[in-house]
């Protein structure tokens, strides 16, 4: 009776010790062969139509020192309580110039930021977004497009959303072009925004309204809750006519007729436009940066043949 539960007992021990052993080397094999992530990173759940990176940098922002500000911007740079929303088309890339863009997008201090054209960005496992995420403390989703256009370079018409605020979930869609993203970003009284950008393609006269559809369709859901679109539409805003074709103007009016507003300068192809809700904070546009830039006109001119666009929205 002694010897078989001795046995027995030795059995067990053995099976332990197995399963032991056999957790450990699960372990080891994990640890060695699945992906690393940083220290402090926060994983972003996301339900993307494409593949989505999504970075998380850990470096604290620096700002552009006074003599490169204006009187305006020292005024409007601080902006304690309101979240800015901004949205810039660099010029295929900006390859060449990403100093003095990185200072402009310094200089304007958004906490979420919609940046046209990154052409090339996403080279090098997205060299340049990290480093212009990094440089201005925020994480981003970045958007490659679909399209078939190329630019001078050889890149796709990409873009990148940025953001300050933590984002809780992202998208991108691949039948917008050149490219549409979702965020929704929480804001300071606890709620979140969703938040859209977008670049539109140029060629209306040989695709119509279809990309304008398309975006109805992935934004028609949200226009009951805050809501924000951004981006450079390469349309005119709604009710402008003179000076662009048909094919153009046709268009705007299918964002009205889904429940957004247009909230921006008349006459511009960069666009805001907002949902009832989001207009309900009565969001406060930025001064014309033809007018009162935050920088050296000189600046904004070298830099890209288009101006920030910024909007401030305090959330009580």
């Amino acid at each position: 009776m002694t010897a078989k539960y001795s046995i027995k007992t030795r059995q067990t021990k053995r099976l332990a010790l197995l399963c032991f052993f056999i957790l450990l080397i699960m372990v080891v094999l994990q640890a060695c062969g699945g992906p690393k992530i940083p220290e402090g990173a926060r994983i972003i759940e996301d339900t993307p139509t494409r593949s989505i990176p999504t970075k998380t940098p850990y470096v604290t922002p620096t700002v552009p020192g006074s003599s490169f500000l204006t009187a305006t911007a020292a005024a409007l740079q601080t902006h304690e309580g309101a979240v800015r929303f901004m949205s810039y088309k660099i010029d295929q890339g900006g390859l060449d110039k990403l100093t003095e863009i990185t200072a402009i997008l310094q200089a304007y201090n958004a906490d979420v930021l919609a940046v046209e054209e990154t052409n090339g960005w996403q080279l090098d496992d997205f060299a340049i977004a990290k480093q212009v995420a990094a440089d201005l403390g925020m994480e981003f989703v970045y958007c490659s497009s679909t399209s078939t256009t190329l630019d001078k370079n050889g890149n796709t018409y990409d873009m990148v959303l940025l953001s300050k605020l933590e984002i809780k979930s992202s998208e991108t869609y691949a039948d917008v072009q050149n490219c549409l993203i979702r965020a929704e970003v929480a804001v300071p009284n606890g709620s979140t925004v969703q938040v859209f950008a977008t670049q539109l393609d140029p060629d209306f006269d040989t695709t119509g309204c279809v990309n304008v559809e398309n975006l109805v369709k992935a934004i028609q859901s949200f226009a009951a809750g805050a809501a924000i679109l951004m981006g450079d539409m390469t349309m005119p805003p709604p009710q402008i006519k003179l000076g662009y074709p048909v094919s153009q103007v046709e268009c705007p009016p299918l964002l009205e007729a889904a429940g957004w507003t247009f909230f921006t300068d008349v006459n511009r192809v960069d666009h805001v436009w907002a949902t009832e809700a989001m207009l309900a904070f009565q969001p406060i546009k930025l001064p014309n940066p033809s007018k009162e830039p935050l920088v050296s006109k000189n600046a904004l001119r070298n830099a890209s043949d288009h101006s920030p666009l910024a909007v401030d929205v305090v959330f009580p």
